[in-house]
C-alpha cells in the first residue's frame, strides 16, 4: 500500500481528471475515496471542489463515517460515507470507490436502457452493469450502504436509478478508467436510442460480438488500465 502522502497526491489528480472527463458530473456532489487500511478511508468531502482541491483538503474517516484526522466541520461533510465503508467491508479486493452524478450514466439508468456491444467500450459493460432502484434516496445509512454493496456484488460499476453511479476497483487508476469508459458508454447508448429503436442489435449479432471480444479482452486486460490512466493524465493534466 502506498504511503498516505502519495495516495493524497494520486487522489487529487484523479479528482481533477474525473471532473475533466465528465465522470464527476457537474462537480457539485459526489466523492472519491481510497482505502488506507482496514479501519481508515481517505476521501474527498462533498463540499470540496473536484478541480481546485489540494492534498490537504482530503480527510480521513473510519468505517463508521467519523472523521479521525481532525475536527469535523462543514468542509468535511460526507453524508454518503456508507457507500464507501460498506463496499470496502464486503470487497477486500477493492482499494478505491467513486460515487458521482454523471449526466449520461444517470439518464441511461433512469430510462432503463441496457448496454449493447455497439463498440469496444460498450462490450466491456454488457451484462456487467447492475442497476439499483431505491427511490433515489441518499445512501446515508449503513443498511443502505449494505444494499449498494450487495447489488454491486463482484462487479466494477453500479448505476443508481435517478441518482448517479458507483465505481469500485483495486486502485485509483482502474476506477478512473472505468468511470471514464462508463460515461462514454452511456453517451453512446443515449445517442443510439435517439436515432434507432432499442435494442439496436439482434441477439445473434450481440452474441457474436461478445464472443469475439471475450478472447481479445482476456489477452489485453493486464496493464491496460495503467496505460489508459497515464494517457488520461497526459490529456487533462499535462503530466
Amino acid at each position: 500500500m502506498p504511503a498516505e502522502h502519495a495516495l493524497r497526491e494520486a487522489l487529487v489528480k484523479a479528482c481533477k481528471v474525473l471532473y475533466a472527463v465528465k465522470a464527476a458530473g457537474d462537480g457539485l456532489g459526489g466523492h472519491l475515496s481510497t482505502r488506507l487500511d482496514e479501519q481508515r478511508i481517505l476521501i474527498k468531502p462533498r463540499p470540496v471542489s473536484w478541480c481546485r482541491l489540494e492534498p490537504g483538503d482530503l480527510i480521513v474517516i473510519d468505517f463508521n463515517g467519523k472523521r479521525v484526522d481532525g475536527l469535523a466541520d462543514e468542509r468535511s461533510a460526507v453524508r454518503e460515507w456508507p457507500i464507501h465503508a460498506q463496499i470496502y467491508r464486503a470487497r477486500p479486493d477493492v482499494g478505491c470507490v467513486l460515487h458521482a452524478h454523471p449526466v449520461a450514466s444517470t439518464l441511461m439508468a433512469t430510462l432503463s436502457i441496457d448496454v449493447e456491444p455497439l463498440d469496444q467500450d460498450c462490450a466491456a459493460f454488457v451484462g456487467k452493469l447492475p442497476v439499483l432502484d431505491n427511490g433515489a434516496v441518499s445512501i446515508s445509512t449503513p443498511e443502505r450502504g449494505e444494499e449498494v454493496a450487495r447489488t454491486l456484488g463482484k462487479m466494477g460499476a453500479l448505476l443508481l436509478k435517478n441518482h448517479g453511479s458507483i465505481v469500485a476497483g483495486p486502485d485509483i487508476a482502474s476506477v478512473c478508467v472505468t468511470a471514464h469508459r462508463l460515461e462514454k458508454v452511456a453517451e453512446t447508448m443515449l445517442r443510439a436510442a435517439s436515432i434507432a429503436g432499442l435494442p439496436v442489435m439482434s441477439p445473434g449479432a450481440k452474441a457474436a460480438v461478445l464472443q469475439a471480444r471475450e478472447a481479445v479482452d482476456a489477452a489485453l486486460r493486464g496493464g491496460m488500465d495503467e496505460e489508459r490512466w497515464k494517457m488520461l493524465q497526459d490529456y487533462h493534466l499535462g503530466t
